[in-house]
């Protein structure tokens, strides 16, 4: 009952997160409103854990407005974590903080770097970390659904 009752959470909070997915309204190069970066949107793939075997779901919603929701299970629990991103050129770099999951993980922060390759809508060479004094590192290749 347990497994089902966080299967709806983690379904529920996916849904809300496609539903904070708005095209933006920012201006190109132009000038003209209506552009949005082809970074914004919805992605999903696998990242693992320096010295663990496994890869395991993440997925990032990237929003218009500069910020990020990063979603993933660790031990079977459900994590949010809220923050910012930023674009320059293709280096993608975000830091966002657990708001939900295993409560010795609430509020650690990480740091996440990838390469954006717009050509294949892909995130590749994603390395995160978590800032001191919490451990842990690892990659990440996600790719953009919507």
């Amino acid at each position: 009952m347990k497994k089902k009752s966080i299967e709806l959470i983690a379904a529920g909070l996916t849904l809300i997160s496609l539903m904070l997915i708005q095209p933006g309204c920012q201006k190109d190069s132009d000038g003209k409103e209506g552009s949005s970066s082809p970074i914004e949107g919805l992605w999903v793939g696998l990242y693992t854990v320096d010295g663990q075997l496994g890869q395991r779901y993440y997925s990032f919603v990237i929003k218009p407005d500069g910020t990020i929701i990063n979603d993933t299970k660790v031990e079977n629990q459900q994590h949010l974590n809220i923050g910012s991103w930023t674009l320059t050129g293709d280096s993608f770099e975000c830091t966002a903080t657990c708001v939900y999951g295993l409560p010795e993980r609430m509020g650690v922060t990480e740091t996440h770097t990838a390469t954006f390759d717009k050509a294949n809508g892909t995130l590749i060479n994603g390395i995160w970390k978590t800032v001191p004094p919490i451990n842990g590192s690892g990659t990440f290749t996600l790719t953009k659904i919507k």
